[in-house]
């Protein structure tokens, strides 16, 4: 989420900063040209909270290679908030099913 957006500025930096908690922020551009980054800083920092629009959870979806999954771990992310625009039911199944190999639980979504 970009930092301008009040989704991105209260939850990435403000609620972090508030809480003591670490944060780690990615350019939006970065996630645009390659959907993957986001869940391998998810892998490699062990995020427990992340999330964006419906649309990046859609174009992950589409975007992430069946053999990518082997190298993600997304077992620790505990809340994958999800809004700023509509928020489809048909999209967080889908995000659902495809990632759970990865360690993606449903229970983690919190629209």
């Amino acid at each position: 989420l970009p930092l301008y957006h009040d989704m991105g500025l209260i939850g990435t930096v403000l609620q972090p900063m508030y809480l003591g908690a670490h944060s780690v922020v990615m350019s939006p551009w970065s996630f645009l040209q390659r959907p993957i980054r986001w869940l391998n800083t998810i892998t490699k920092y062990r995020a427990t909270t992340s999330g964006g629009p419906n649309f990046a959870y859609a174009l992950c979806t589409r975007k992430v290679k069946p053999e990518q999954l082997a190298s993600l771990d997304l077992s620790s992310w505990r809340v994958a908030f999800n809004g700023a625009e509509p928020v489809r039911a048909e999209t967080l199944a889908e995000f659902a099913d495809t990632f759970a190999p990865a360690g993606f639980r449903r229970e983690a979504f919190y629209p």
